[in-house]
């Protein structure tokens, strides 16, 4: 009796200690990003095929802003548009934070637009915003069911609702959830404009080695495959890779690129690989991260490419 005494009074005690732990962690959130929740859309994530989309949400500013930044995280890459504008991108990777632009000189009073790209090659993944307007008016507009998702691309979806194209998004839940823990604030400048463009200094078919899994007899074995990929010299260079595809497609497609510094590296299956997902009805990709390298292979043959430079600041 005694030691049942004791184990319902560790259970108790342990109970307590836990609820007022989950108390003071969700509070946590809570002032971070209130009630917004982590949104997708509707795919299934089980599925591994890719998925691209954009997140949409026009909101009216009121006069009284001191100013205008937009929390976010969109995982696993995402790019920002403000009233059409790009405003800056991420390819998460490892490193989750809740990244904050200040957009105060891009807004107006009155009605504005909010467009969020969200790419994820294997079709997993999670969006969630806030935006602050003063220190007193935090998280003014937040990622919920309100918000609009597009599946297909066009262009003037960063401007304007497009009638009869968009869906509602699906509701992963408030954080925490999943594999999205209590983030660090991260600040970020916004990107910088682009001043060049540069067309490769030749293309030609390489041989190459691609990475892939087969599954023999239930058991997933490891190997490569010897394939060709269009391959675009830049010469030595560093901007943001422009890929595009020859024709637009009915579902969100992966093309496999690869960066090189040397020659002898066009053909290594070990040369890590970059993912870039278009969505449908898009024919143009530009990744949000820049790169340093003179070779780009795409493993797809309807593709070219370009390299985006920024003002140096």
């Amino acid at each position: 009796m005694k030691r049942l005494t004791l184990v319902l009074a560790f259970v108790f005690i342990f109970t307590a200690a836990f609820s007022h732990l989950s108390l003071v962690y969700s509070q946590k959130f809570h002032d971070r990003t209130a009630s917004a929740l982590w949104i997708w859309a509707r795919h299934p994530m089980s599925s591994n095929q890719p998925v691209a989309f954009f997140a949409a949400r026009d909101l009216d500013l009121p006069a009284n802003r001191v100013f205008t930044r937009i929390k976010l995280l969109g995982d696993p890459e995402y790019t920002l548009f403000v009233n059409g504008r790009e405003v800056a991108g991420r390819l998460v990777g490892q490193v989750r934070t809740l990244d904050v632009y200040d957009v105060s000189d891009l807004v107006q009073t009155g009605r504005n637009r909010i467009v969020v790209a969200v790419r994820s090659p294997k079709g997993v993944g999670g969006l969630l915003v806030a935006i602050d307007l003063a220190p007193e008016i935090e998280n003014w507009v937040v990622s919920d069911g309100r918000w609009k998702i597009y599946r297909e691309w066009d262009p003037l979806l960063l401007q304007y609702e497009v009638a009869g194209h968009w869906e509602a998004p699906a509701i992963i839940g408030a954080p925490p959830v999943g594999s999205w823990n209590f983030m660090e604030i991260a600040r970020h400048d916004r990107a910088a404009p682009a001043v060049k463009v540069l067309a490769p200094k030749s293309v030609f078919l390489a041989n190459a080695l691609l990475p892939n899994i087969r599954t023999i007899s239930g058991v997933a074995v490891a190997g490569t495959e010897r394939t060709k990929a269009m391959t675009f010299d830049f010469a030595f260079t560093r901007g943001r890779l422009r890929l595009s595809i020859g024709r637009e497609g009915a579902f969100s497609r992966v093309v496999q690129v690869r960066f090189a510094n040397d020659a002898s590296e066009l053909g290594s299956a070990e040369a890590n690989l970059r993912p870039i997902v278009f969505a449908p009805g898009e024919v143009e990709v530009t990744t949000p991260e820049e790169h340093d390298f003179r070779y780009v292979m795409a493993f797809a043959r309807d593709t070219r490419a370009a390299v985006v430079q920024a003002r140096v600041r």
